[in-house]
C-alpha cells in the first residue's frame, strides 16, 4: 500500500509539471513516505531523513516533507529530532500534500498501475499492531467508484493483473449499498476481459465460506491467497487478539483446498511474542507442518510503542527471538522445496 500511494504522488505532482530525480542531492523537495509497522522500518527512516538533514544544511531552500504512518505516531517527537522538518501530514493525505506545493486543489485519482485500495483504516486492533491507531477508523470506498477506477485500468492496459487493497479487504462493505466483499469480487469478475484479480491482506476471521466459493467460481481471481495465521499456537492467538483459533484457521485451508485444489497458499508468522514458552512455538512448529504453506514471510517480533503487546509481561530476548525465527525459516524452506519439487514432476 505505501508503494501504491507514493506512486500515486509521484503521478500527481509530474501531472503537475513537477520533475522527479533519482540524484537526492538535486532534488529541491524531498518527500519520505513513512511506515512504522515494525521497529526496523521506522529506525531506517529516521536514519534517511537524518541524512538529509547534512543536504538540508548545505541547501536551506530544500523542502523536506513527512508523510505516512510515522508523522501519524508522532508527530512532536519528530520535530523535537528533526526540527529542519518543513511540513508533516499524516495518512491519507496526498491530495492535501499536492494542494500545498501546488497552491491550488487537485483530485488525485486512486488505480495508478496495477492497484486499487478498497479500504482504508483498520478496525481490528491486533496486540502487536500499530496500524489501527495511525491509520485510523475503517471505511469502504464506494463500490461505483471502484469499479469505475477497474474500467479505467482495464482500458490503459488490457492484460493485467489487478490488485484489490486494504488493510483488510475481506471487511469491505460499500457504504451506500450494503455490498460486500464477496459481492464486489464477483461484480468486477463479470466485467468482460483478459484481466487476474488478486487481493491484499486479508484477515482469517472474515475469510468466509462465501469468499472460497467466490474464489472458486470465479477463474479470473488469481489462485493465490495470502492468508496471515500469525502464530500456530492458541494461547499466542489470544494474546495478539486474532480472534481465530489454529484448528479454524485450518479448516477453512482445508476447504480451499479442497474447493480450489490449485491454490497456493502464503502467511505471515511472528516468532517470540511475548510469554511465548518454547512449548507455544512447537506448536507453531507442528501448525506450520501440518498446514504446508507454499511461503512463509517469518519475522521476530519487534516491539511497537503505543500497541497493548508493548505492555505484556514475558518479553522476549532478541537473541531467543531471532533464533525461533531462523529456526522457523528452515523449517518452511524444506516445506517449500518439497512444494516446488512435488509441482515440478
Amino acid at each position: 500500500m505505501n508503494v501504491h500511494e507514493s506512486e500515486q504522488l509521484r503521478t500527481a505532482l509530474v501531472a503537475k509539471g513537477f520533475l522527479e530525480t533519482k540524484d537526492i542531492n538535486l532534488a529541491e523537495i524531498i518527500i519520505f513516505n513513512t511506515c512504522c509497522i515494525r521497529d526496523t522500518a521506522e529506525q531506517k527512516i529516521i536514519s534517511h531523513i537524518g541524512e538529509v538533514g547534512h543536504i538540508k544544511r548545505k541547501n536551506p531552500d530544500i523542502l523536506l516533507i513527512i508523510i505516512g504512518c510515522l508523522s501519524a505516531k508522532g508527530e512532536k517527537s519528530l520535530r523535537q529530532k528533526f526540527p529542519f522538518i518543513d511540513l508533516i501530514l499524516g495518512t491519507n493525505k496526498n491530495s492535501e500534500l499536492v494542494e500545498y506545493l501546488t497552491q491550488e486543489s487537485i483530485e488525485i485519482k486512486s488505480g495508478v498501475g496495477h492497484n486499487i485500495i478498497i479500504t482504508h483504516g483498520c478496525e481490528n486492533f491486533c496486540s502487536y499492531c500499530i496500524v489501527p491507531y495511525v491509520r485510523g477508523k475503517e471505511f469502504s470506498r464506494d463500490i461505483d467508484d471502484i469499479i469505475q477506477e477497474f474500467l479505467d485500468i482495464k482500458i490503459k492496459d488490457n492484460n493485467k493483473t489487478i490488485f484489490l487493497l486494504g488493510q483488510n479487504v475481506n471487511s469491505y462493505r460499500c457504504p451506500k449499498t450494503s455490498t460486500d466483499f464477496v459481492g464486489l469480487l464477483d461484480k468486477l469478475c463479470a466485467i468482460d476481459g483478459d484481466f487476474t484479480l488478486n487481493f491484499l491482506s486479508s484477515h482469517p476471521k472474515d475469510f468466509s465460506l462465501g469468499l472460497i466459493d467466490c474464489i472458486a467460481r470465479n477463474k479470473n481471481i488469481e489462485r493465490n491467497i495470502h492468508l496471515p495465521i500469525q502464530s500456530g499456537c492458541d494461547k499466542i492467538l489470544r494474546l495478539m487478539n486474532r480472534n481465530y483459533t489454529v484448528q479454524e484457521y485450518i479448516n477453512k485451508v482445508n476447504l480451499l483446498r479442497e474447493k480450489i485444489p490449485e491454490i497456493h497458499i502464503t502467511t505471515d508468522i511472528i516468532c517470540g511474542f511475548p510469554s511465548e514458552t518454547e512449548c507455544d512455538f512447537q506448536e507453531t512448529i507442528a501448525t506450520v507442518k501440518k498446514i504446508q504453506f507454499n511461503a512463509a514471510f517469518i519475522f521476530p517480533y519487534s516491539k511497537r510503542s503505543g500497541t497493548k503487546a508493548a505492555e505484556l509481561d514475558g518479553q522476549l530476548d532478541s537473541k531467543t527471538k531471532k533464533a525461533r525465527a531462523t529456526e522457523l525459516i528452515n523449517i518452511q524452506r524444506e516445506i517449500s522445496n518439497s512444494l516446488d519439487f512435488k509441482g515440478a514432476k
